[in-house]
């Protein structure tokens, strides 16, 4: 028969080992976060912080109603795979906002437009090629991520956790340029809206993902807000 003291400190290691379980930290930061837990959407997308990234802000609901239009977010393990989720998706709605543009852009694609109207079409279809040449970056950086090594492996070198979160703000950026123009062109706004915040919602949920990703919150607000 174990004796009382075993026993005790026998559960008190249990508690302990289900606490740390749960709790991801980042030792420069501070910040805590809460590990992926059985239903992985709900729980990256709860834990999300709910700073305004840039552009159209990023809820719950967007969060957890982009990752399922995704059919891999079943499978998903460890923040990672949704940050990969998210980079798809930035990938498809970037292509659909810049030929969407581009449409605006024809010679029959919209009735005769002002030149400034035209510029701010022609900046959008800029970004969303840096945003296109972009997140294939961003994506193998991801996807090359070691949830159990501090740092990712590339040739002997370690990215460290800024790398990461740099490429994620670059897709964030290029995104809410052309929202921002968007947003103050009436003109615009009834041709291209949609398609335009879509892009720049989900380039914002890519970076909170990459934060999921890497235990952290990125203090430094590098978004054009």
């Amino acid at each position: 028969m174990a004796s009382p003291t075993m026993t005790v400190s026998s559960a008190l290691a249990t508690v302990l080992l289900c606490a740390a379980a749960f709790l991801v930290t980042d030792a420069a930061s501070g910040h805590f976060l809460k590990a992926i837990d059985h239903n992985p959407v709900a729980s990256a997308c709860a834990n999300m912080t709910a700073r305004h990234y840039g552009g159209p802000r990023l809820t719950v609901a967007f969060c957890e109603s982009a990752l399922r239009s995704d059919k891999r977010n079943a499978a998903a393990k460890h923040p990672q795979d949704l940050a990969l989720v998210a980079m798809d998706l930035v990938q498809i709605a970037s292509a659909e906002a810049g030929a969407k543009v581009g449409g605006a852009l024809s010679p029959g694609g919209l009735a005769k437009l002002s030149n400034e109207t035209t510029l701010t079409l022609r900046y959008c279809k800029l970004d969303y090629e840096a945003l296109a040449r972009t997140v294939s970056v961003c994506r193998s950086i991801v996807q090359g991520y070691s949830p159990n090594v501090r740092g990712h492996h590339d040739d002997g070198q370690i990215l460290l956790p800024y790398t990461y979160l740099e490429c994620a703000d670059r897709l964030m950026n290029a995104a809410h340029d052309c929202w921002d123009h968007i947003f103050h062109n009436d003109e615009m706004k009834k041709a291209v809206w949609k398609e335009v915040n879509e892009v720049a919602g989900r380039a914002n949920l890519a970076k909170a993902m990459v934060e999921q990703m890497l235990g952290i919150v990125d203090d430094e607000d590098n978004s054009h807000s």
